[in-house]
Parts: C-alpha cells; sequence; structure tokens
C-alpha cells in the first residue's frame, strides 16, 4: 500500500476524528504499569479510563479458558521450575498440557525471556515486585462486572481468542468454549453490547457469526506477512477488496500501527489510505499497539504517535499499554 504524505489527507482525517467515537483499549490491561492480564492490571486500566480491557485466552487440558497471552507458560510463570518433566520436545510448556488446577499451582510475574530470564521490558514493573495466579475467563468476567458497578463506569470486554486452529489440532474446540460462556453472561446478542471478540483467523470470526449465532461485535485482527494458521492471508484483507470482504462477517478490523502510520528517516510522517479504505467499507480501525517505550521506527515522541493515528489517519481507537497517556490525549485534544 503506497503511503501519503500527512498533507494530503489532514484536513479530511481530521473532520473525520472529529465525528467519530473514540475508544481506548487496555492491551492485556494497564500492561505497562502491571503484570500483563493479572487482576490489578486489569483494575488500574478501568479505573485510568480505558473503555474495554482486553482478555487473551487459551485452554486448559480440561477445557477452560484462562487469560495468558501465549499457548505457552514459560514466559510469565515459574512452570519450568515447578513441572520440568512437562515440556514438550520443542523445550516450550504448553497451557493445553496442564489442568487448571495444576495451572493454578504457577506463579506468575511480568513477562520474561525464558532463556535468559531477563524481563521483557527492563524499564517495567519489576519481576520480583508481584506475583499472581493465572485466573479463568469467567473469573474475570465477573472481576470486570463488579468494577461496573463499583465504579458506576462500564468496563467493556474485549476478548481475543489465540490459536483456534492450534486448539483443534490438540482436540479442543476454543470458539465454541469461549462463545458459550459469553453467551451464558448476556452477551452476544447485540452490537451495541460492551463486548467485542477478535482473532487472527478468518475462519474463526465467520463461524462465529454463521455456526455459532454470534451477533455482537467481531474484529478481525491484521498479523504480518505470512499467512494465518488457517491461511488467513493478512496482505490480502488490508486492501480496499478485502475490507469489503473483512465487512460481511466483522465491524472492525486491527492493524499493526505499521499498516496506518509511518515516519522516514528524516521524521516526515505518511500516512496510508488503510483507515479511509476501511472506512469506505464500513469498518471500524481498532490498531495496536501504543507503547511509550517502544515507539514506532523514527517516530518522535507519544504525543505524535496519538496525533498521527487519531487525528491524521482518523481512526477510531486501538489497543495501548498505557491506557492513561491515550485516555489523556484525548482528553487535552478535545477528542473524548
Amino acid at each position: 500500500m503506497k503511503p501519503f504524505v500527512i498533507l494530503a489527507f489532514a484536513a479530511v482525517a481530521l473532520t473525520q476524528a472529529l465525528a467519530i467515537e473514540h475508544i481506548v483499549l487496555a492491551h492485556r490491561g494497564a500492561s505497562g504499569y502491571l503484570p500483563e492480564h493479572s487482576l490489578p492490571a486489569k483494575a488500574v486500566a478501568h479505573i485510568q479510563g480505558a473503555d474495554f480491557v482486553e482478555q487473551d485466552l487459551v485452554l486448559t487440558k480440561d477445557g477452560v479458558p484462562i487469560v495468558l497471552h501465549d499457548i505457552h507458560l514459560d514466559t510469565i510463570t515459574d512452570v519450568a521450575r515447578k513441572f520440568p518433566e512437562r515440556q514438550r520436545p520443542d523445550g516450550r510448556f504448553y497451557a493445553i498440557d496442564f489442568t487448571l488446577a495444576e495451572i493454578r499451582q504457577l506463579t506468575a510475574t511480568q513477562r520474561f525471556d525464558p532463556k535468559t530470564h531477563q524481563p521483557a521490558y527492563a524499564g517495567r514493573f519489576p519481576l520480583g515486585g508481584y506475583s499472581y495466579h493465572l485466573h479463568t475467563f469467567e473469573e474475570e468476567i465477573l472481576f470486570l462486572e463488579g468494577l461496573t458497578i463499583s465504579t458506576g463506569r462500564t468496563a467493556g470486554l474485549y476478548t481475543e481468542i489465540k490459536q483456534p486452529t492450534f486448539h483443534r489440532r490438540e482436540g479442543q474446540d476454543i470458539v465454541r468454549i469461549v462463545a458459550d460462556i459469553l453467551q451464558r453472561h448476556g452477551y452476544g446478542t447485540r452490537k451495541d453490547e460492551a463486548c467485542w471478540i477478535q482473532c487472527f483467523e478468518e475462519t474463526a470470526l465467520r463461524r462465529l457469526r454463521t455456526e455459532l449465532g454470534w451477533n455482537g461485535k467481531l474484529m478481525m485482527i491484521l498479523g504480518g506477512k505470512k499467512p494465518g494458521a488457517d491461511g488467513t492471508d493478512y496482505d490480502a484483507l488490508s486492501r480496499p477488496a478485502g475490507m469489503k470482504r473483512v465487512a460481511t462477517f466483522a465491524d472492525a478490523i486491527g492493524p499493526g500501527i505499521g499498516r496506518v502510520v509511518t515516519w522516514d528517516k528524516s521524521g516526515q510522517l505518511h500516512v496510508s489510505a488503510f483507515t479511509h479504505d476501511a472506512h469506505a467499507a464500513g469498518l471500524q480501525v481498532h490498531w495496536g499497539v501504543v507503547r511509550r517505550d517502544d515507539l514506532p521506527d523514527n517516530c518522535p515522541s507519544l504525543d505524535a504517535l496519538h496525533a498521527a493515528l487519531f487525528e491524521a489517519a482518523g481512526s477510531e481507537g486501538g489497543f495501548t499499554d498505557f491506557p492513561d497517556l491515550t485516555v489523556q490525549w484525548l482528553k487535552d485534544h478535545k477528542l473524548r
């Protein structure tokens, strides 16, 4: 997709930005401040003003969805120490090989490299500062429902179903299990609910919309150059014809920031046609991920990144590790 220099789109995009509702999606909770997916991180994200809090879901051996970003356990827990004999031939420890009772025995921390045991982000919450236990999807739903009651402001769910094809190969139907739990809690009947489901696999989202009768909001996440596990062609879906296809089963599309805005070596911002094309297809754009400690190449500042995404590109919103900073930027610029 050819980039367009910011001046070419600025007036139109800013007009669009002022006309749309901007949302802030807490990426694994307030993960820039506390260990990802811990319940304290979810509470902080809500209190900081996030509209939706993300849950990544994988299954245990006994078919229970737990809130965990990876299908592996060894990037945030002490599984290698407590169950050293349970690694697979590739050296990894898979959540689906452990029952919920076994997973509850693990201690979780901030994300780290399982080979070096160094934290993923050195300047974030320290590995030894706080530990917690992994929790189930249903426990998080109840927790967020409690926050809605106690704060008087809706804590929205933004649920990602991780690797449905992998789970199918392991004999588990994660898509149906997650849909059943959400539907038991009253979600999936209307588009105005405070609940989204997202996935990197087109086949899973299509199945939710048809076979499983999901009438709530769906978001198609776009990966990189390689096809998804189910054969999803992300580059094809990022083009106008592909976006029209996405709009037949989803309500939003989730690009990486680089598909929407980039900066050249001179610091000049370039805005692609991505958001324009998505809106033309009737889709919202929910990008990811804003990190103040990991800005895109040549991006001069966090302020510049927010301005590019919200004003220059005119997108609805996206995922951030620092919900308070994104919320405050929107308030400062009268977009919230």
